[in-house]
């Protein structure tokens, strides 16, 4: 299955090549690896290289390891959660602008919206529902929930739009928008009005979808993200919202 590797930084060598196999789909989502003594000998290293790549490999999100078990590690189901540490400390390493995130937000929110509004199932319009129940009975001053109610809104509309990339994407960006709008909320002086305000806007474009007005969906994401992070911006960063919202383009 694996070859030997040659020595000096021979873990890189080992997480190429189990990568690479999983990768490839030599093993799939819940296959079992090796077991450690096995990989020790397929590779020809020692213990704690081998204990090293998969130490690599777990916070890259591809295996589980379970200290004692006779099995190898598993791979994991879902890869979302490891990348989503990963990209989420890259935003704050690299100091992602508020402007970029929200930019970016525009463009992915309106396209979901105008595919959702031409796709949308009944099951999925229960599950946007749900998430603004959810919003509007979450207890005064916790933010958090709300916030997690709100990502769950637009989770359901990714699903509904049916495009698996983007919700991918947007899945292991999730951390970083949940604290973009806590902390938006948080910075209110005027908490209730602000969640009152978000509850509305959600709303009404659930109502759109909900009809089928694709254009207005797609517009009213841009338009509401540019005016509630609008706020918090410069004025060269705001012209730069408003490149995206047509409704302030024509004004």
């Amino acid at each position: 299955m694996f070859t030997p590797v040659t020595k000096g930084r021979a873990f890189e060598s080992v997480v190429a090549q189990i990568e690479a196999a999983i990768y490839g789909g030599q093993f799939k989502a819940g296959d079992y690896l090796p077991s450690e003594r096995a990989l020790v000998e397929q590779f020809s290293v020692g213990r704690s290289t081998v204990r090293e790549a998969l130490r690599i490999l777990e916070n890259m999100g591809l295996i589980k390891t379970s200290p004692g078990s006779h099995k190898g590690p598993r791979v994991s189901a879902s890869m979302t959660e490891g990348i989503s540490r990963m990209l989420n400390g890259a935003v704050k390493v690299e100091q992602i602008s508020l402007v970029d995130l929200v930019q970016y937000r525009m463009m992915t929110g309106s396209t979901a919206n105008f595919l959702a509004a031409h796709l949308r199932t009944q099951e999925h319009l229960d599950e946007m529902a749900e998430a603004i129940r959810l919003m509007a009975e979450v207890e005064p001053g916790d933010t958090e929930a709300f916030a997690r109610a709100d990502a769950q809104f637009h989770a359901a509309i990714r699903k509904a739009a049916g495009n698996a990339l983007m919700d991918i994407i947007n899945d292991v960006i999730e951390e970083a928008i949940v604290d973009l709008v806590r902390d938006t909320v948080d910075s209110s002086t005027e908490t209730d009005e602000v969640r009152a305000e978000f509850v509305r806007t959600h709303q009404a474009v659930y109502d759109a979808i909900e009809r089928g007005d694709a254009e207005t969906a797609a517009s009213m994401s841009r338009h509401s993200l540019a005016a509630v992070y609008g706020q918090s911006l410069s004025a060269e960063e705001r012209r730069r919202l408003e490149l995206l919202d047509a409704s302030v383009r024509s004004e």
